[in-house]
């Protein structure tokens, strides 16, 4: 018998696709797609889900989880999109992007499905609490604003090498 329980946490989101599927790992179907660094692992170990924590990388402020939610589910029935809201519990903006480091509270399910069986994270709902605005670097990856290149500068410019390019 499935036993399914209703979680709120807050902490950071970072490289967040929640607008638009992005293709997944195996290539073989599209989802929506976050890091998130909580403020309080209880609600991992308290559902014996530590093993889900990764280890800090790049601007993470932190250890983290990665979350997903396919497009389909196992039918191959359209999901229905994360629902995003504003601090006032406002629905989001859609072409407003959600920047590295913005911090948000998230509705999680947690699903167990039995012994023997591997627990599962879906998520419900985002609210953005505080908003980081999107910033893109000069090859169209993500940075936070305090790391955004200053403008005319190249990246590629300090390189003391003789490539062709």
């Amino acid at each position: 018998m499935s036993d399914f329980t209703t979680v709120y946490v807050s902490g950071k989101i970072y490289w967040a696709k929640v607008f638009v599927p992005v293709l997944n790992y195996e290539k073989d179907g599209k989802e929506w797609a976050f890091d998130f660094v909580p403020d309080d692992v209880a609600f991992l170990k308290e559902h014996k889900l530590l093993d889900r924590l990764k280890d800090q990388k790049g601007p993470m402020e932190g250890d983290y989880i990665h979350l997903k939610k396919p497009e389909k589910d196992k039918e191959g029935n359209k999901n229905e999109p994360i629902r995003i809201y504003d601090a006032d519990n406002v629905q989001w903006e859609s072409g407003k992007a959600i920047g590295n480091g913005s911090e948000v509270d998230l509705k999680l399910t947690i699903a167990d499905f039995g012994k023997g069986k591997k627990k599962a994270i879906w998520i419900k709902a985002i609210r953005v609490t505080s908003h980081v605005p999107y910033v893109s670097d000069e090859f169209g990856g993500m940075v936070k604003s305090e790391d955004k290149p200053k403008k005319g500068k190249k990246v590629l410019e300090d390189l003391d090498d003789d490539l062709p390019f």
